[in-house]
């Protein structure tokens, strides 16, 4: 699951995989915009076969934060 999503954050932001990490802020360092994320939320979904609530958007700040929240939303955790 790392791998799909560190390619299609780096795909988002015109960037390669490598240069991202844990602690990448998506919107400071990566320069995406509200519009960006939820076309990264729409692409997860899909990919993964889940429905990420609108509500857990606000959490998602840094490629750890997008990991987390699909995993928690993958387990029931939504």
């Amino acid at each position: 699951m790392r791998e799909k999503v560190l390619a299609l954050l780096a795909e988002s932001a015109g960037v390669t995989a490598d240069e991202l990490n844990d602690d990448t802020r998506l919107v400071a360092d990566l320069g995406l915009t509200s519009f960006d994320l939820s076309d990264i939320v729409v692409a997860a979904e899909d990919e993964f076969g889940i429905a990420i609530p609108d509500s857990r958007f606000p959490e998602i700040q840094t490629v750890a934060d997008v990991l987390r929240v699909i995993e928690e939303v993958q387990d029931g955790d939504s």
